[in-house]
């Protein structure tokens, strides 16, 4: 990103900003006084950092030295690998799937059977149930049916389930 200048004290400061950190004025100009171009303005702030950094190293250098402890091999963040790191996004991965498949599954299989389930229902006849005691169940085939799909989203999800969670063992 460029820089501009204040127009009170020709303090550069990235574009986005606002207000000058030195004099907090609001007015800026993109040349400084003399100055043409950006380039020239970088080479005069190198020109003043090497002259600070000579000077703060022999300040640096009059100072006793603290010696810095290392950290222990277990803390080495060396160890640790961009494998190490997709193995481990990869089980957490599969795990999330076992548990959403089960879900999903699950709810597919027993929306399914509530609604043979319901189906089955729309064959009694209420008025005969009341006055006769007949035809007070619904129909049988279909209750059957959504038992059995029942049965099977319960074993499928948990098997599917099962099998998306073991492959988050992944070594």
């Amino acid at each position: 990103m460029g820089l501009k200048y204040c127009d009170k004290c020709q303090e550069p400061v990235e574009q986005i900003v606002m207000v000058c950190p030195k004099c907090k004025s609001e007015m800026f100009v993109h040349r400084k006084n003399g100055m043409d171009t950006v380039k020239e303005h970088l080479a005069e702030n190198e020109a003043k950092n090497k002259g600070q950094k000579t000077q703060q190293q022999e300040e640096d250098s009059s100072r006793p030295t603290i010696q810095r402890r290392e950290l222990p091999d277990k803390y080495s963040t060396s160890d640790t690998t961009l494998d190490d790191l997709v193995r481990a996004q990869n089980r957490t991965t599969h795990a999330v799937r076992a548990f959403v498949r089960f879900l999903f599954i699950q709810l597919t299989g027993i929306t399914l059977a509530v609604f043979l389930w319901n189906i089955s229902l729309a064959f009694v006849d209420e008025q005969a149930c009341f006055q006769n005691g007949d035809n007070c169940t619904g129909n049988t085939f279909l209750q059957f049916l959504a038992a059995i799909v029942w049965i099977v989203a319960v074993i499928w999800s948990s098997s599917a389930g099962w099998d998306e969670l073991n492959k988050s063992n992944i070594d």
